[in-house]
């Protein structure tokens, strides 16, 4: 096990992917620090990974708050960490429905981007040497996708950082009071924030995970009503069969593996799809768009702290 006494950060590690991944990596005998929103989620997912004979400690702060978030990594478990997982996220039930974080951002933008851009500048540089960070994107951000497209899933738009920021307030045309397109958006910039990420840390792996449409995990509820009957019925029969679509216990193993695998030391930036290394769009390969978009992230997160003071 590469660096086997540190520890591993999941965020969303309560439900779906994220959970099902600190369980893996528990039993696997890598000591887990488990995020979440709510005390009693957080709570058993510990004590079930304890109860398997690992070891997990909490970290409980909601992203929908960077205030709150930045006074809980004031006080993160003093642990080496081998690396983290960048899981947890939102994505709006109805197209219309906008939602502001507590500063006032909108609330995909805050929890999808702000969130863990602010946990990278906090924690990346305390991963020890070989370590590796798995960023969850989807296979949304790549206008390419054929099932994003059947389900009404619009493909990701680039529009002005603060535009994204204040969904709200851009006009009809921008297209961004629909909840999908937004949440396509938010994963195209994850593909950014894990670029810069390995420019910036060239000792660590950084991987950003397409974990593909999890049929067996709550997103099926955010998809257009609709579709969800279908899912529902048919999903895990048809997931073997459908390229875009995963059981979470498969993409779990793939979580595990990019932790955790010799074979990928020394990948540098890598897209993973299916447990294979792919091209993202190529759009999400831009280095002009890339650096906009961690440069004025870093300067939203930044100014929020300062206000803090």
């Amino acid at each position: 096990m590469i660096n086997s006494n540190a520890a591993i950060l999941i965020t969303g590690a309560t439900s779906g992917l994220g959970r099902k991944s600190a369980l893996n990596l528990g039993a696997a005998g890598r000591t887990v620090i488990v995020h979440g929103r709510r005390h009693e989620a957080v709570d058993d997912t510990v004590h079930q990974i304890s109860k398997a004979g690992g070891t997990a400690l909490p970290f409980i702060a909601d992203f929908n708050d960077l205030q709150e978030l930045n006074s809980a990594l004031e006080n993160f478990p003093n642990l080496p960490l081998h690396g983290m997982m960048a899981n947890a996220g939102v994505i709006s039930r109805q197209p219309k429905t906008l939602g502001q974080s507590a500063q006032g951002y909108d609330m995909t933008f805050a929890v999808n981007v702000l969130a863990h851009q602010l946990i990278f500048m906090k924690l990346a540089d305390k991963i020890l040497e070989n370590g590796r960070i798995v960023v969850v994107t989807s296979g949304v951000h790549d206008p390419r996708n054929q099932l994003s497209r059947f389900a009404r899933v619009p493909g990701p738009q680039w529009v002005d950082i603060e535009q994204l920021a204040h969904a709200d307030k851009t006009p009809p045309e921008s297209g961004l009071s629909n909840g999908f397109l937004r949440y396509s958006t938010s994963k195209l910039l994850n593909i950014f924030q894990a670029r810069i990420l390995q420019e910036q840390l060239s000792h660590l792996d950084v991987f950003a995970l397409n974990p593909g449409f999890m049929a067996d995990t709550n997103l099926v509820h955010e998809v257009p009503l609709f579709f969800r009957p279908l899912l529902k019925t048919l999903g895990q029969i048809v997931t073997p069969f459908v390229k875009n679509m995963r059981l979470s216990s498969t993409t779990a193993e793939d979580v595990r593996s990019l932790f955790e695998d010799s074979k990928w030391k020394n990948k540098g930036f890598a897209y993973i799809d299916r447990g294979e290394i792919e091209s993202p769009s190529s759009t999400a390969l831009r280095d002009d768009l890339a650096a906009e978009l961690w440069a004025s992230t870093s300067e939203i997160v930044k100014i929020q702290l300062v206000s803090n003071k």
